[in-house]
Parts: C-alpha cells; sequence; structure tokens
C-alpha cells in the first residue's frame, strides 16, 4: 500500500510554526492529499473526481473515507479468507472436527476441512511446514449456528418443547465485534483491511478577519490537518478443550469451541480499545491516548456528571451517540447517588450493566480499569481488521486427561480520530 503522505494546509516547520501558503498552493495540496487517499485506499477515480471538482474539504473527505471502507468492509471483509462457500458447504463444516483432526494428525473424515485451510494458506503464501496450524474461512467465522430442531410441541414450557425452540447462536466474528465494550458503544469497525491505512483529520480551523473599513485586509490563515495511522497489530489467546467435546458434533458442542476462542480473543481486544499502552505490540487505548479530557473522580456528584459533558462538548465533540462507561462497582455507586437532594433521581438510572446516565447510554464492564468512568463518542474509535483467524493446535496440553491446547491468533489496530472526544475520571469515590 502507497504510503499517504501527510495531508495539510498549513505544513508545520521545526519552531511549529504555520507556514503561509497562498491559495494557489493550499488547492494543490488539496487535490494531492485526495489524489493519494484515494490511490492508497483503492477508491474509485468518480469518487476522487467528485471530492476535487466540488471542492470538498479535508475534513468532509475523511469522514466520507471512513463511511466507504466501513461499507466495505461489511461487503466483503477479509477477502483473504472468503471462499465463497455455499451454505451447504459453511454448514457442514465444523471447528471442533478441524481442532481433533490437527491435534491428531489424522485428517479422514476432515478432508473438507483440511481442503478450506490448505487454501487460505496458499492465499496467504504461507508454507505448510507447520502441520499444527489451521486457517479457518470467513463464511464459517460469521455463520449462524442456531439449532434448526424445532418441532410440533409447546414452546411455553421447556420440559414439553420449550427447550427445542431456535436458539440464535453467531460465530467468531460476531462474538469478537459485539461482546466488547467499545464495539457495543459503537465503534467504527474497517474490516478486511491488507496494508497500513492513515485517515486525515482536521487539527485546526482557518480564521476570518472582520473589515474595520474599506482600507482592512484580511489575515490569511490556513486550516492544519494530520492523520490517525492504523498498523497491523496481532493478538494471540489460548484455550484449552476436552478431547470430548471436540468429539461431539452437535452445534451446541461447536458453539462452545467458538465461544472459548472468541471470547479469549474478543476480551484482549477490547481491554487494548480501552486501556492499551501503545507499546510492546499493542494500540494505543482510549485512555492513554494524548489529550483527551479530565474530570476529578473524588466524591462524584451531578455537578461531575454535567462536567464531562462539558468538557467533550468545549473541544466541539460532543454528539447525541456519546455515553458513559464504567466498572459495576461505581455503577452501583452512581445507582446510590442522585442528582437532586430528597427526590428519586439516581445519577445511573436502570439496571446495573446497561442503564443511563442524564440521558446518555452507559454500560458497565470489568473491561474498565477499576475506579474509573470514561466519556466520549465511541464512534471516534477506529478499529481496523486485518487477515484471517489462525489457529494452532497444541496437543500435549494435557496429554493424560486428553485436554488439547488451542491458539488463536488475530490482527487489528485501533486509533482515535479526535481524543477531545473523550474524558475520564479516575480514582472515582
Amino acid at each position: 500500500m502507497a504510503e499517504i503522505p501527510e495531508t495539510r494546509s498549513a505544513v508545520l516547520d521545526e519552531t511549529d510554526r504555520p507556514l503561509k501558503l497562498n491559495p494557489v498552493e493550499v488547492e494543490k495540496q488539496r487535490r494531492e492529499g485526495i489524489e493519494n487517499l484515494c490511490k492508497a485506499n483503492k477508491l474509485p477515480d468518480e469518487t476522487r473526481d467528485h471530492w476535487i471538482s466540488e471542492g470538498t474539504s479535508m475534513n468532509v473527505v475523511a469522514k466520507e473515507m471512513l463511511g466507504i471502507m466501513e461499507e466495505r468492509g461489511r461487503m466483503n471483509p477479509q477477502s483473504v479468507s472468503k471462499l465463497s462457500l455455499s451454505a451447504k458447504e459453511t454448514k457442514t463444516y465444523s471447528l471442533s472436527r478441524a481442532i481433533d483432526a490437527c491435534h491428531l494428525q489424522v485428517w479422514a473424515g476432515a478432508e473438507f476441512e483440511a481442503e478450506c485451510s490448505r487454501e487460505i494458506m496458499k492465499r496467504l503464501g504461507r508454507n505448510e511446514a507447520n502441520r499444527n496450524t489451521l486457517f479457518v474461512p470467513l463464511e464459517v467465522q460469521t455463520r449462524d449456528l442456531a439449532k434448526r430442531d424445532q418441532r410440533d410441541l409447546t414452546v411455553a414450557t421447556g420440559s414439553a418443547g420449550g427447550f427445542l425452540v431456535e436458539t440464535a447462536n453467531v460465530g467468531f466474528i460476531e462474538l469478537l465485534r459485539n461482546r466488547s465494550v467499545i464495539m457495543a458503544m459503537g465503534a467504527t469497525r474497517l474490516s478486511g483491511l491488507q496494508g497500513n491505512v492513515a485517515i486525515p483529520k482536521q487539527t485546526t480551523a482557518g480564521t476570518v478577519t472582520w473589515l474595520a473599513n474599506e482600507a482592512s485586509t484580511i489575515t490569511e490563515t490556513n486550516q492544519v490537518f494530520a492523520q490517525v495511522s492504523l498498523t497491523p497489530k496481532t493478538v494471540g489467546g489460548y484455550t484449552e478443550i476436552s478431547r470430548l467435546l471436540l468429539l461431539q458434533s452437535n452445534p451446541s458442542a461447536e458453539q462452545l469451541v467458538m465461544n472459548d476462542l472468541a471470547v479469549i480473543v474478543a476480551l484482549a481486544v477490547d481491554l487494548a480499545g480501552l486501556t492499551g499502552s501503545g507499546a510492546s505490540g499493542q494500540p494505543t487505548g482510549i485512555i492513554n491516548t494524548a489529550g483527551i479530557g479530565g474530570v476529578t473522580g473524588t466524591s462524584i456528584a451531578y455537578a461531575g456528571i454535567i462536567e464531562f459533558q462539558t468538557d467533550v462538548a468545549a473541544g466541539n465533540a460532543l454528539s447525541a451517540n456519546s455515553g458513559y462507561v464504567t466498572t459495576p462497582a461505581v455503577a452501583g455507586l452512581l445507582k446510590q447517588r442522585v442528582k437532586f437532594t430528597s427526590t428519586a433521581s439516581p445519577l445511573w438510572d436502570g439496571q446495573l450493566l446497561e442503564g443511563l446516565v442524564d440521558g446518555y447510554r452507559a454500560m458497565a464492564s470489568n473491561q474498565v480499569p477499576s475506579a474509573n468512568i470514561l466519556f466520549g463518542d465511541f464512534g471516534q474509535v477506529i478499529v481496523g481488521e486485518w487477515g484471517v483467524l489462525e489457529l494452532e493446535v497444541n496437543p500435549y496440553a494435557n496429554f493424560q486427561a486428553g485436554i488439547v491446547g488451542v491458539r488463536a491468533i488475530y490482527t487489528v489496530d485501533i486509533g482515535v480520530r479526535y481524543p477531545s472526544a473523550f474524558s475520564l475520571a479516575t480514582s472515582v469515590t
């Protein structure tokens, strides 16, 4: 993927002072920036020409480009692992059977699963040196494992047939996306990425000048742009599965295997999105992103809750989609405190894990650091996804007990477009 140069209408020199550019140069840089973005992200020529001819600002270009890439990910995510399997083939594929075959190195009865893994490996340009590695097709990761056993019995009573009613069991990818705090709160997901991604953002606006008289002149100012860069970072999770479970071919057993693999990876990605250090291979999480706001958490009351909102609003980043995330302990604390004395007006209204705080959505999770409250527009968080789900089987995790170890590898990165869209309180009491 071609490197995207940092595009800006005002370039910063070593002294961090804007270098004034004439209108012709500003327009030239705008056109070049749009052309580079479209080329690097493989956007169609008509999109490029529309943005250039309409005089679209780089800030608007960035927003529309995000929408295009998000839609592209929904339409054709992770193309390398998408094998165009039929519905029947997708249903036939058994992840537990594939893991068991990989564990025993006996692929008789799992020929289809082996063929799928080899095809993905071929597309990735990988050799088959590691025989314990398994690649899972996208169709399998996103399939619906719902039971289809509903019969002509009464569903009102469990023992009379209610337990047989269809249960919606989703696959690995959907679990990865939906179980995490940052995804549940509305983070922007870009799937199917194949190279580094740079998304422009406007950091400084131009200014206007009131003319005192006909001899007054307009002071020249320029907008300043920077970029959010996403680069592949790999996370690995490890779980152990019993040999007996792998031998069961029913949808429930298959879903248990999916759940075990998805949860360990999903929680790691989610935690990185919240608190990632930006070092040792981790993405930089929201809490460690430079430039987010802060609120004093000591003896927090209604005034403090409002301060989160005014803090974000001061950065022109408050939106109706903003929300609060915190720990269950802090959520319980807020449920006991009221906005107004001697009234039934709790700061946290609703259930402990999902509620409302002053009209904004609120979510409690142990993923959030102890005694923290984070408020902001989670739509400004970008989660990029690369590559495919890669599994590696350890047949010797617990040989005597017949336990098989499985390591799941996934590649993502996380970036925050506007740090001012978030405000954090620590040491909440």
